[in-house]
């Protein structure tokens, strides 16, 4: 089994938006991820706890899983690991996106943001 992880420092913020997005499965007799979504107060492995799993993610077709994260009562840290199957035809193509919001503090201006952006 193959697991690629990301963390996210979400110090300041009041939630978290998390979208990961999946392509289709290659062959029809794959196995789908699996997807652990934890917290921890620091970023070593073994203290992250487990907030959801989702075993065996069916990707017949392409999806989306969308997670939304109320941060007040969680850790600072948030850790997102997808574990594949062992064959080669379980490999995935997948993008994990995550948005933080309700900011303690938002940006002023656009200086460092983004190649673009925009604020409303």
């Amino acid at each position: 089994a193959t697991t690629t992880t990301a963390n996210l420092d979400t110090v300041g913020a009041g939630y978290a938006t998390i979208r990961v997005a999946f392509a289709s499965e290659i062959n029809t007799n794959s196995v789908g991820p699996t997807l652990v979504l934890s917290h921890s107060d620091d970023t070593v492995v073994t203290n992250f706890a487990t907030l959801d799993t989702q075993t065996a993610t069916d990707l017949v077709a392409a999806k989306t899983i969308l997670y939304g994260v109320d941060l007040r009562s969680k850790k600072r840290y948030l850790r997102l690991a997808v574990t594949t199957a062992t064959a080669t035809n379980d490999d995935i193509t997948l993008a994990a996106v995550a948005t933080l919001s309700d900011l303690e503090n938002a940006p002023n201006g656009t200086t460092s943001v983004s190649d673009v952006a925009v604020f409303v």
